[in-house]
Order: structure tokens, then sequence, then C-alpha cells
């Protein structure tokens, strides 16, 4: 008795000093956005420290690469009662202030913002969009608690569009529940449009930035198709009370990113104008709300909670972007956006080009999810030799499980389900990321032992995907039109100051067998000038010889060889013959009745 009281005490210091965790209030203001800068003034509360070390992520969680965000920051100082802190920076991404047991300091820094991709900020005189991982500093002890910051705009500006709850009244006053949430809600302000409109039983919103004309009310009746398309497959549930598209109108650039209640797309200002490209944006639209559920909660272990300073490493990226991918072009088929000739030519080519890629025979799936934070985003001339994407070859492997799964049930259930399955378990039940393990058992559950070969084989092999056996469970079938008449060089060009370039060089080709190189410039060829190679290889057949003549490191050289045959198959589709009960029953999940 008398040594459990003698603990109390320190029992109840422990206790205290759990208690007493910092809070962290920022201020943004943007005074001059022309110069493209963010004023940031954190005050942190509730310390308990002599010193304070301070953090802003080097990544943003969807996009995997470290892209040194603090590269940005500049100006960083420290105060505390109207004086100045001792300051110094510990690493690339940390500071550290000396305050000497002081309980609040307000710390100062400026970040220059400039440009505008959906992983990063941007700020000029018409407009901010923000994302807080690239202005955000954190507390490693902090993490949990409650984030507010009071946005401040330029006097012109007289709009925010976010998803970051209000704390109060005053819309540019906003509180996240952890540093998590608010780094997780980008922001749009100035002085663009907004419309919304109801789905799902919630209020969704589009901000839409450059752009002033568009049909309102059918952008709102597509939204509202792919939204409830994508609900459908996890049995309708919604995890969010709203939702957020800002939509960026740019003349270059492109593609989205996903967050827990909301995305960011940049796409075209003409983009509503032509049917292809509104169908395209769509498929984006798909995709990134797509990810609401798988990755921003149906997730590998690795992606959440997050560590900021560094790679979070998993080797389910091909289920977690390709399933997603896999799954845009699906959706809005069932959606009625496309038609049934429209997605089976996208299955074709989807097909064709992993068949064709050489890197298919050198990086698995899994590796190239590991890989990521140093191949996928970081390519080079010869990344199309040893690389596979995640994204497009992990799309071909959603319908290959589609439709391994509808043929093991006789087409009773597919995909859908074991979406639906994992999402319910590891995200509703347990609230928690799935193993590699974990991931292969939900599969095992439906297929058996072939879960077992498809994961060896396809996943974390590099055996070629037996597109013909999966595809005759539906009764469809490809052909290869390529006869082995054209002709193929196997060099990438490019074109700069009316000079051509060898940009590429494939693997095994003719232009590798020859001698030529990356960075070549083509100065004649056959003996005459080229303006481009195309008409060129058109008028030559296979096995016919070739002469380059090309400058290289100050010298002229020249090159001969021989032209291979086309390695690429080209499908088309069969027409077959009639199909059984069963295949048509696939089919028709997979492809739509109509």
């Amino acid at each position: 008795m008398k040594k459990a009281l003698l603990w109390l005490p320190a029992l109840m210091l422990a206790a205290f000093s759990a208690l007493a965790q910092p809070r962290l209030a920022y201020e943004l203001r943007f005074d001059n956005p022309h110069t493209h800068y963010v004023d940031v003034e954190l005050t942190v509360t509730g310390l308990d420290e002599t010193e304070t070390e301070l953090h802003l992520p080097v990544w943003t969680p969807g996009s995997y690469l470290i892209r040194e965000f603090p590269r940005n920051v500049d100006s960083f100082s420290a105060w505390a009662a109207g004086r100045e802190l001792p300051a110094e920076k510990t690493s690339k991404s940390s500071w550290l202030v000396k305050h000497g047991g002081l309980d609040a300091i307000t710390v100062r820094y400026r970040v220059y913002a400039f440009e505008l991709s959906v992983r990063t900020s941007f700020v000029d005189a018409e407009h901010a969009y923000l994302n807080g991982t690239t202005l955000f500093m954190y507390h490693k002890k902090a993490m949990q608690q409650p984030h507010r910051v009071r946005f401040v705009p330029h006097r012109d500006w007289q709009k925010i569009s976010t998803t970051l709850p209000l704390a109060g009244e005053d819309i540019w006053l906003r509180e996240a529940t952890d540093y998590d949430q608010l780094v997780d809600c980008p922001v749009e302000i100035g002085n663009h449009q907004e419309f919304s409109f109801t789905a799902l039983g919630i209020t969704h919103r589009v901000a839409m930035f450059g752009i002033q004309k568009y049909n309102e009310k059918k952008l709102i009746r597509d939204y509202t198709k792919v939204i409830e398309e994508s609900a459908a497959v996890f049995g309708g549930h919604q995890p969010n009370s709203e939702y957020l598209f800002i939509v960026h109108h740019v003349l270059q650039g492109g593609g989205g990113l996903e967050h827990s209640s909301s995305t960011t797309l940049q796409t075209r200002p003409n983009v509503y104008e032509n049917e292809k490209s509104y169908k395209g944006f769509f498929g984006l639209v798909a995709h990134e709300y797509f990810h609401l559920w798988n990755v921003k909660r149906l997730r590998p272990v690795a992606l959440g909670p997050f560590d900021y300073s560094k790679e979070n490493y998993t080797h389910n990226l091909w289920f977690s972007e390709g399933f997603t991918s896999y799954y845009d072009n699906l959706l809005i088929r069932r959606a009625g956006l496309t038609s049934k000739d429209e997605y089976l030519d996208e299955l074709r080519s989807g097909i064709e080009n992993t068949i064709g890629n050489p890197g298919d025979a050198v990086q698995s799936l899994a590796e190239s999810s590991w890989d990521a934070w140093i191949k996928f985003y970081l390519r080079n001339e010869n990344s199309g030799n040893i690389t596979v994407s995640y994204y497009s070859k992990g799309g071909m492997m959603g319908l290959v499980f589609d439709l391994a799964i509808l043929q093991a049930s006789q087409g009773a259930f597919g995909l859908d389900s074991v979406m639906r399955s994992l999402y319910q378990e590891y995200h509703l039940r347990q609230n928690r990321g799935f193993t590699d393990e974990e991931l292969i058992a939900a599969f095992r559950n439906v297929l058996g032992a072939e879960a077992d070969s498809i994961f060896k084989n396809y996943i974390y092999g590099t055996q070629r995907i037996d597109f013909s056996r999966y595809l005759s469970y539906a009764g469809l079938a490809l052909e290869d039109t390529n006869d082995g008449s054209v002709a193929y060089l196997g060099a990438g060009i490019k074109r700069s100051s009316n000079r051509l370039i060898i940009a590429s060089i494939r693997v095994g080709s003719a232009a590798e067998k020859a001698g030529l190189n990356v960075d070549d410039i083509v100065l004649a060829v056959d003996g005459k000038e080229v303006n481009e190679l195309d008409s060129w290889l058109k008028g030559k057949k296979p096995g016919e010889s070739f002469i380059f003549n090309v400058y290289r490191n100050g010298q002229q050289l020249i090159f001969e060889g021989k032209l291979d045959v086309y390695p690429v198959a080209r499908y088309r589709w069969t027409k077959g013959g009639k199909r059984n009960p069963v295949q048509q029953k696939i089919y028709e999940q997979i492809v739509g009745k109509s």
C-alpha cells in the first residue's frame, strides 16, 4: 500500500504531461499575391519543453515522390513576448526553436507558391490554390490535436472553397480535427464560380476556376451518375457529410489528386465542347471519386497514418491506383456515358499496351509499386525498357481479377464483391489498412489456389498475362492483325529547333543494334535530309537496310542497320461464336447489356 502511494505523484505527472499537448494555430496572408508568396504565422501553445522542433512535409499523399516542399520556405523566424528567439534549421525539413521553457511561441515564414498542379500550391493575382503539405509545419507531439487556420485573403478575393470544417460563422476561420485532416483538404481562394447539387443524400460542390460558360445542368446530371455508380460498388455507403470537386481549367497540365472529402482536377478550358474530351474528363472524375473509398479508406497498411518526412512504401499501388484505373472506365460505362464499343476499345488498347511494353518482362507490379518513389515519377529515356505502370497494367489486372471471379462464381458476382468485402472488413470494422498477406487472402477466399497463381505470376512475377484465357470466360477473343509487313526502327524522336533528335531507343530494336544513341541529332537518312521519320518508315519493309548520318558530341557519324518487324501486337475483337449462358452473363457484367 505504501509502495503504491509513493508511485501516485509520478502517475499523476505522467497523466498531466499526456494531456498537456501542444496546439497549433496558423494565419495565412496573401498581401502581395503577384509575388506568389504565402505569409504564414504559426502560434504554438501548450508547450512543456525548452526547445521546439517543427517540420514541413516532403511529399503529399497520393503522389508518391519526395518533392522537397521545404525548398520553397524562406524567412523563418521565431518570437515570444515581443522578442526574437534563437532558431536554427536542423535538417532539410526541420526547424528548431529554443525558447527556454515558454509555453507559447510564434513562428513566421514565407512559402513561395508558383507551381499549379494538383499536388502543389499556387498563388498569383487571380487566385490561390493551396495544398496543406506545402504550407503547414507540424509538431510531432500535436499531430492528433485540433489545428486551426485563419485565411486572410487579398482584398480582391471574395470566395473560399474547401472542406476544412468551419470554426464558427466566419468563412475564413477553419479548424481540422488533426494534422492529417488539415493537409487533406485543399483550398481554392479567389473569385471562382461554384455550384452544388445533392447526390447520395449529401451536398456535392464544384468549384470552377478558369472557365465562365458551361452547361451546369448537364454536368450535375453526369456527376451524379458517376457518384452513384461509384458508391454502388461499396454498397452505397458514402462516408462524408459533404464533398468538393475543385476543377482547374488550364492550358497546360492535367490529372487529379484524391482526398478524403474532396479532389482537385486539372483539365482544359474547352473540355466540355468535345464529346471525346468530355468523356475523358468524366473518366478522371470517376477515378478520383472512386479513391474516396479505394486508397483513402480501403488502403494498404503503409498508407496511413502517414510519415510526412520520408517515403511510405507499399507493394500494392497496382491495387490502389491500378484497380481505380480499371474502375474509372467501367464506371462511366455503367453510368451510360460511353457505349459498349467505346468501352471494348478501351479494354483492347489497355491489353495491347500492356503486352507491347518491353518493361513488362523486367519489372513486376509489386516492384513497380514499391519503386514508385524513384522510378514512376522520375522517368528517363530508358524507363520504357525496364518499368511497368501500376496504373495501366494494374488496371488490366483489375479486368483479369474481375473475369476470374465471375468465372469462379458462374457469373453470380465479380470484383465488386471483393472490393466491398475488403472495405467493410478493414475500414468499417477494423479501421486500419490491410497487409500484403490479407489482400492475397481476400482473393484466395473467392478464387482458391488460382489467386496464389495470379499473384505469383502476374503481381510478384513478370510472366506475360494470359489475356486469351480470361477473356474467353466472357466469350471474348482478340485477333492480332500484325502480319509482319510493317517496318520498325525502335527510336523515339523529338524535335528541337527544327532538328530531329533521338529521344529513346527500344531495347533489342534495329536502332539499338545499329548503334544509334539517345540525343543523336539526325542529319540525314539514306543520304537525304528528313523533316520527320514516319513518312520515310512507311515506305520501308522489314529487313531493308538503312543508313543514318548523325551528329554526336561534336562528330558526324554514320550508322547502318536493317529494319525490324513491328514488334507489338495490333489487336481487334473477333466476332466469335455464340456465347453459352454463363459467358453471356459474364459478358453483360463486364461490358453491359446494351
